[in-house]
């Protein structure tokens, strides 16, 4: 019993060990966000906010730093984000927000995008 027990745990661990995250989770997919200010592209430093459902309330609530799902930082003007597989359980394809804030202002896009691919986007102000 002790030998099949232990064979048990020993292929479970060798199929477990020889699947990547990807094998498990899926593709995940890449959103590059252009952030321009008055048809200017902005250079480093602007935090973009990256929301992956669209929750907003009657008091349009849901777009705040707080509720968001990942941020980037821009570099030369662009915010990078890595979307991991797990958003994708389920589905191939998913609407995914991206905002910035200025004060008490926010400003939105949003894109569809399916598992592996690369996306580019852009927010105006």
């Amino acid at each position: 019993m002790k030998k099949v027990v232990f064979l048990f745990l020993a292929i479970s661990t060798i199929a477990l060990t020889s699947c990547s995250k990807e094998d498990i989770l899926g593709k995940g997919a890449t959103v590059k966000v252009t952030v321009k200010k008055l048809g200017l592209i902005k250079s480093d430093g602007i935090t973009v906010y990256m929301f992956d459902e669209q929750k907003i309330d009657t008091s349009d609530n849901f777009f705040k730093p707080i509720h968001a799902d990942e941020s980037s930082v821009t570099e030369n003007g662009v915010a990078t984000f890595e979307i991991g597989g797990e958003y994708f359980i389920g589905d191939n394809q998913k609407t995914f927000y991206f905002a910035i804030f200025d004060g008490d202002y926010y400003y939105k896009t949003a894109t569809t995008i399916k598992q592996g691919e690369t996306k580019k986007v852009s927010i105006s102000y």
